[in-house]
């Protein structure tokens, strides 16, 4: 089977542009298929949440080349509090109690809106060579065989891979 490129990647949300940009960093020639037209993800508009990314999920951002150009928008968590409780009866009177201070890598993690972290990766994903975004196309079938993958696309459009992911 000849490949149109290394690894398939069925999912534009955030995972898998991570993916792709670590693949890409390793040498893989990489296709992230995205159902959502990828402008459309990085409006204003578009989606409300925000994420409370961890140290390692901050790490990983700044191994695949995406954090710097988000670190500014994201804001550190310093300390954290965490309880149990009831509806309507509040928080139970014990509670864990987490601080930044105690450890010396810096902030626990950063919350950081959506909108921001998808903008970074659509640009990590444009300026990285070995990266094929297809945005606002679907694979409506898929055939496995044993030297690869074969996808069609809602367009008709047939991509052959080593590896799909999903």
């Amino acid at each position: 089977m000849t490949w149109d490129t290394d690894i398939l990647i069925a999912g534009g949300g955030l995972n898998g542009p991570a993916l792709a940009l670590a693949l890409a960093h390793g040498g893989f020639r990489v296709t992230v298929i995205d159902a959502r037209p990828a402008p459309d993800r990085a409006e204003a508009g578009f989606d409300g949440r925000a994420y409370a990314l961890a140290i390692a999920s901050v790490r990983l951002l700044k191994a695949i080349g995406v954090w710097d150009s988000v670190a500014d928008k994201a804001q550190p968590m310093l300390e954290i509090k965490a309880s149990d409780g009831r509806a309507g009866e509040g928080a139970a009177p014990f509670f864990l109690h987490f601080d930044a201070a105690e450890i010396e890598e810096g902030p626990m993690g950063h919350m950081l809106e959506d909108r921001f972290l998808y903008a970074a990766f659509l640009n990590a994903m444009q300026h990285t060579p070995g990266i094929t975004l297809l945005s606002g196309e679907t694979v409506v079938a898929q055939e496995v065989k044993p030297d690869g993958v074969t996808v069609t696309l809602a367009s008709g459009r047939k991509l052959a891979a080593g590896l799909m992911v999903g």
